[in-house]
């Protein structure tokens, strides 16, 4: 980029020194020189003009190139940023308004430093320079000509703030539009089940219709500052021509010195046409800027900052609870209240309850997506936190009721677990998740295309492919949160099955609402109301006769009823 303006700074002085070139021809006209030193300054303002040719070649490929550059670098890093981001910053921020910042904010940020550069040093360049050089050729007529521009310092200040407002209420507008576009379209099956797309449509043009306002409002901001400027620069040449040529019929300029002061004023106008417009790029770049730091400034809650072990650290897979209490942010609720919990490592663990007892708060402490408000969660006897980030999720897998699948095929899906996985892994895994038939059944076997969030599957084959990316994984604690809500009893049971079978030494932690499905772990936790209200064996908890035995033989006499109404 120095490059860049140094190029430009040559096609300035270039571009300076022709009026310059000018005003000596024409003040030589009047001593009637020969026809070779008519060539000569010719050849001169040929070899000028040349000069400004190859070196504004050179500041559009030094400038331009580098601000395609920067918005590589800026993407790129954050990008890195959106992964090193955690829940709690995802459960505030929509991803229309992240997409919005990635793409718009960052476009005006690499249009300031390519093209506002550009504008900004040519424009002082030129005006000083030129305001100089007419000072040089005559100072009182300089000043007459000048009279008009304070005007354009008021305007300037006075819309200066205006046109940033804009600028950021623009921005901000077009979050919303990124946004409602994004969940219409992931939410486009639900449209058409309900038939909302003729209110979707409405909702759209209200919100097309305000985005136009709103840009409109900085258009008439940016339509009155940017004409002023040429009035002004107007009355400017009327003085000028006045004044300019009146002291030239007097004598006291030569009437090259009048060409070449003319030439000089005219020179004023892109530079102050410019201005007026690298304020606009200025403050969409600045607003953009600001906007992308407020991610770029983001720190994750959760993080390696306690940190004391390497990455070498090795889970073997118990895991404790205590005294734990937790409630997530901006919740006026307590999620987990004072839980005491020890899973040794390869104990099958049953978490049951009724929905929102806590079952799935305390997997996302396990997980680490949060951190506890007080107590600790130990794994192997260290405080989570003091485990690196990495070492734990690759340790510790959840397969979850809605699983996410990215757009590629059922193989890199599952790979996703372990990319040096061969055919021979994929495959056991896939026998394991109950999920061989289905394969078998699809156009391409593994490598059929999925679609985007695995639309072309149904939900137990989302929930099989989670399974079986999961198993591929090899982790050392493996959690089931409701990961069967989709199967069908006769699969669910074959598939548990499949995986107590092949999870020897691996602590599992199946949370679930089928009391049927949890009586076969080692131990079972009943919780409501974010504590622990009963543990034990499903025998023991059957013996106390409580609220666990209470929904297990509820449960039954519904499955009862069933099978007898089928």
């Amino acid at each position: 980029m120095t490059i860049g303006i140094v190029a430009l700074l040559l096609t300035d002085a270039a571009g300076l020194a022709i009026p310059w070139a000018l005003k000596s021809v024409i003040d030589s006209l009047s001593s009637k020189p020969q026809t070779g030193a008519l060539l000569s300054m010719a050849g001169l303002i040929f070899f000028l003009s040349c000069i400004q040719a190859a070196s504004r070649f050179g500041w559009r490929k030094c400038l331009f190139g580098p601000a395609r550059l920067i918005e590589r670098d800026l993407l790129n890093h954050l990008f890195r940023h959106f992964l090193s981001l955690d829940t709690p910053f995802y459960q505030t921020h929509s991803v229309g308004d992240m997409m919005s910042r990635a793409t718009n904010d960052l476009r005006a940020v690499r249009e300031f430093v390519g093209l506002g550069l550009l504008i900004w040093v040519d424009a002082v360049v030129v005006i000083v320079s030129a305001l100089g050089l007419m000072f040089w050729i005559h100072p009182v007529v300089t000043f007459w000509v000048l009279l008009p521009l304070p005007i354009v310092s008021l305007l300037f200040f006075n819309f200066i703030k205006k046109i940033g407002e804009g600028h950021a209420a623009v921005q901000v507008h077009l979050s919303k539009i990124t946004s409602q576009v994004q969940e219409n379209v992931a939410g486009i099956r639900t449209l058409h089940t309900f038939v909302q797309e003729e209110h979707q449509k409405k909702l759209f043009d209200k919100l097309n219709r305000e985005y136009i306002d709103k840009n409109l409002r900085v258009a008439k901001l940016y339509g009155i500052f940017s004409p002023s400027y040429i009035f002004t620069l107007g009355i400017s040449a009327l003085v000028s021509l006045w004044i300019g040529g009146n002291a030239t019929l007097a004598g006291e300029m030569t009437l090259g010195e009048f060409v070449a002061f003319n030439g000089y004023l005219l020179m004023l106008s892109w530079p102050m046409m410019g201005l007026g417009y690298v304020i606009n790029l200025g403050q969409k770049g600045r607003v953009a800027m600001g906007r992308l730091l407020e991610i770029l400034n983001a720190e994750p809650l959760v993080n390696d900052s306690l940190v004391q072990n390497d990455r070498n650290f090795l889970i073997r897979g118990s895991v404790a609870f205590k005294s734990v209490t937790f409630s997530y942010p901006n919740a006026n609720k307590t999620s987990l209240n004072d839980v005491d919990l020890l899973i040794p490592k390869g104990q099958r663990l049953g978490i049951v309850g009724r929905v929102g007892a806590g079952k799935t708060s305390l997997i996302n402490l396990i997980l680490r997506l949060y951190d506890p408000e007080s107590g600790v969660v130990e794994i192997d006897g260290l405080p989570i936190n003091q485990i690196p980030l990495d070492v734990l999720r690759k340790n510790v897998v959840r397969v979850e009721q809605e699983p996410f699948l990215f757009s590629m095929s059922i193989r890199d899906n599952i790979a996703l677990g372990d990319s040096s996985a061969d055919d021979s892994q994929i495959l056991s895994v896939v026998h394991s998740a109950g999920l061989q038939d289905d394969i078998e059944r699809l156009p391409n076997g593994l490598d059929t295309l999925i679609g985007e969030r695995g639309v072309s599957l149904s939900g137990g084959q989302k929930q099989r492919v989670a399974l079986a990316r999961a198993l591929l994984a090899g982790p050392k604690v493996l959690i089931l949160d409701d990961a069967f809500s989709a199967l069908d009893g006769d699969t669910e049971s074959q598939v548990l099955t499949e995986i107590l079978s092949r999870l020897d030494n691996v602590t599992l932690i199946l949370v679930t609402q089928k009391l049927q499905t949890a009586r076969k772990m080692d131990f079972i936790v009943f919780m409501e109301d974010g504590r622990i209200l009963e543990q034990g064996t499903h025998n023991e908890l059957m013996q106390t006769n409580g609220k666990y035995a209470h929904t297990y033989r509820n449960q039954e006499l519904a499955m009862d009823m069933e099978i007898t109404l089928q």
